[in-house]
């Protein structure tokens, strides 16, 4: 099945007997690289042209290889002329999309969007494929949001009300602060505490004596990871903890935290920072929304005040069409929402995701953040085709809702542009 995809890569840190743990954030994800490749005249083009495939160079060996690719976008020549003779080429458009450095343009770094026509204009060279600087004709600026602050956790011997019979109680903030706290100083204080849970020991035996001695008990795990956009509109950490017991199909005593063995789950999410933010608009000057991030195919935003939704634009204003599972045969009934199959994740309520078949957005039904839940189906869409297959799996219900309902335009018109 395809799905929604969420971002982040693990760091697991095993915090066992520890009193105070201060955990680094994960590094970024590589930026994306393209692969050029002319294409003779054929099948895909009669005339020849250019396949751009992109991805993520992973192993860092400075190609983009065939597996590490994630998308291809194919730009045909034109045809030729009607009298025989070819026709007269027309000047490309290209875009740019480069690392930008922590400066003036990005307090945090991000990247910068070049775009112009291939037309040699500043002593370029027309035609070669190559967007030169005399050749841009607008830059903008995606930005990243600035640092964060530090996620810590502490561990230490529960209180007698929480734990009857001993054990320790976990707490989670942000080094940020908070209720006249001092920020990153690498001490979680009582006011930046966001979240508590407890690990207990069992009870001893009912005659007031000590039970037998059982077995040792597994490592308590803590992993930290990158929470997705639904989670996080603003960034933060997701922060899982659990036995290392193997837990619904995991492996006990492998020091690795699997889906399976967790058994608390927090969201610690960075808050909105207000205006000033990097704002989408389309050709007609309509605002699409606060730019969240962007990648070389599409735009994440919210959109504006007072509808604030989350969703995902093409750079084109196009909207790609997601994974659709419905409750009746032949893509018809109920439309719902599919990430991955996870249980009990969950996703803001103004969460829209479009559905291609239904030329709607999908939105859970519910308020605040809403958990999945196992539904039937019948039949899903994907790729402008649909399938029947029979089955149950972790979906959220969902409302169709259209463009204005959810605060965009009812035409969107390109070239978009961000200020």
């Amino acid at each position: 099945m395809n799905y929604v995809s969420k971002a982040g890569v693990a760091s697991l840190i095993a915090i066992f007997g520890l009193t105070a743990v201060g955990c680094d954030g994960d590094d970024g994800q590589d930026g994306a690289t393209t692969r050029v490749v002319d294409l003779a005249p054929g099948p895909v083009c009669a005339n020849g042209g250019v396949e751009f495939r992109v991805g993520f160079d992973s192993n860092r060996d400075g190609e983009l290889s065939d597996e590490e690719i994630t998308e291809t976008k194919v730009v045909c020549n034109g045809e030729d002329g009607q009298d025989g003779t070819d026709g007269a080429n027309g000047t490309s458009s290209l875009v740019n999309l480069t690392a930008e450095p922590a400066g003036g343009n990005c307090e945090a770094g991000g990247y910068r969007v070049d775009s112009g026509l291939d037309n040699g204009d500043g002593g370029g060279t027309a035609g070669n494929s190559l967007l030169e600087a005399g050749e841009v004709d607008a830059t903008n600026y995606v930005c990243h949001g600035v640092d964060g602050f530090t996620v810590l956790t502490t561990l230490t011997a529960a209180a007698p009300a929480n734990c009857p019979d001993g054990g320790q109680r976990l707490d989670i903030g942000l080094d940020n602060g908070d209720n006249s706290g001092i920020s990153r100083d690498g001490t979680l204080q009582a006011g930046e505490i966001d979240s508590t849970g407890y690990i207990c020991n069992g009870a001893n035996g009912q005659d007031g004596t000590d039970g037998t001695n059982g077995s040792d008990g597994q490592t308590t795990l803590v992993k930290q990871d990158t929470p997705s956009i639904t989670d996080c509109p603003y960034g933060g950490v997701t922060v899982t903890s659990g036995l290392d017991n193997g837990d619904g199909g995991g492996t006990a005593n492998n020091a690795v935290l699997e889906s399976g063995e967790v058994d608390y789950t927090h969201h610690v999410c960075n808050g909105d920072q207000g205006g000033g933010g990097t704002e989408l608009v389309d050709s007609n000057g309509v605002v699409l929304g606060s730019v969240l991030g962007a990648t070389p195919t599409e735009i994440t935003l919210r959109t504006p005040d007072p509808y604030n939704y989350l969703v995902s634009i093409g750079w084109d204003g196009s909207f790609l069409d997601k994974f659709t599972i419905y409750s009746a045969a032949g893509c018809t009934g109920d439309a719902r929402i599919y990430i991955d199959g996870t249980p009990n994740q969950s996703i803001p309520a103004k969460s829209a995701f479009w559905a291609g078949k239904e030329g709607q957005f999908m939105v859970p039904i519910g308020t605040d953040s809403i958990a999945n839940q196992v539904l039937n189906y019948e039949s899903f869409w994907e790729a402008g085709a649909c399938t029947d297959s029979t089955g149950s799996e972790d979906l959220w219900a969902a409302t169709l809702m259209s463009d204005t309902s959810i605060g965009l335009p009812a035409t969107i018109t390109p070239p978009l542009s961000l200020q």
